[in-house]
């Protein structure tokens, strides 16, 4: 991706995050020239040599032993999903084929089966591909071929606390969902114009951070409800090149699960375009 080593990229990033006391290395008393750990501090905590690691950042190796990637997590200080990132890259699939843009009849079938849940499925891109009548009724930008990245930098979103918080987190998300050796068009296309609709896109997704989204909580604001609290919930579906099923889920007897309950009832009689598969545009979400 970006036309660099992307396990270079990644050590790189995430070994100038952090600080020696972040690992529980002595702190320095004198201020560093660049921030971040030296490269031979992270050498010494993942229990391998500062030539090797620096061949490792350098993109001259490529594909380090277990062993090493494992003290590459403790000496990173990786939570779960940054260590399963830096496997993903280390270990590129091979013959990677064009991954499907369709949705199965059985997954389809089991979404309807659950009409009062927002419900939607995204491919490892981010783009909606396929979302039921309640997740349209929920949010105008939840529509198929919108992207959720997208959706987050519109520039008619406010830049409020809010978006602090969740801006990351979907940046996260991207980084974690994409194959880290995609370098294609339609990669680098999304790229440009996440870049292109807010320039904190950028720092943002040189961090390298990953995240799956686990129960995160997403606000709605509904002109005939008001403002809806949700919990999304993602789950992979194996054998679909990395499509993902997301679900808004609301609080069993809260004052959301009510207002859900309403609009569920909203689209039940509203014609529905979920399960078609050409694009259409609309105004961006409102989550807020």
């Amino acid at each position: 991706m970006e036309g660099v080593n992307p396990l270079a990229q990644f050590l790189r990033a995430r070994r100038s995050v952090l600080e020696p006391g972040d690992v529980g290395l002595p702190r320095s008393h004198s201020p560093r020239r660049v921030p971040g750990l030296r490269r031979e501090e992270v050498a010494m905590l993942a229990g391998i040599s500062a030539d090797y690691y620096l061949k490792l950042e350098q993109g001259r190796e490529r594909n380090p032993s277990t062993a090493v990637l494992e003290g590459l997590v403790a000496a990173l200080a990786l939570d779960a999903d940054g260590a399963a990132h830096l496997h993903r890259l280390a270990r590129p699939a091979v013959g990677r084929s064009a991954p499907p843009e369709t949705v199965s009849r059985s997954l389809i079938g089991l979404i309807t089966s659950l009409p009062s849940i927002p419900a939607h499925v995204v491919n490892r891109r981010l783009d909606i591909i396929y979302v039921n009548p309640l997740g349209q009724m929920l949010s105008p930008g939840f529509r198929v071929g919108n992207n959720l990245v997208k959706l987050t930098f519109d520039p008619d979103m406010p830049r409020d606390a809010y978006w602090r918080l969740t801006a990351p987190r979907a940046v996260a998300y991207l980084r974690a969902s994409v194959d880290p050796h995609d370098d294609g068009p339609a990669m680098a296309s999304l790229l440009d114009d996440l870049r292109a609709m807010d320039p904190e896109f950028e720092g943002m997704w040189r961090r390298h951070e990953t995240r799956m989204p686990g129960g995160h909580p997403s606000t709605f604001r509904h002109p005939s409800v008001g403002s809806i609290e949700l919990r999304y919930q993602t789950f992979n579906l194996p054998g679909t090149g990395g499509q993902a099923l997301g679900m808004y889920v609301a609080a069993p007897g809260s004052p959301s699960a009510e207002k859900l309950q309403m609009l569920s009832l909203l689209a039940a009689q509203t014609p529905g375009e979920g399960d078609r598969g050409t694009p259409r545009k609309s105004g961006g979400t409102t989550s807020a």
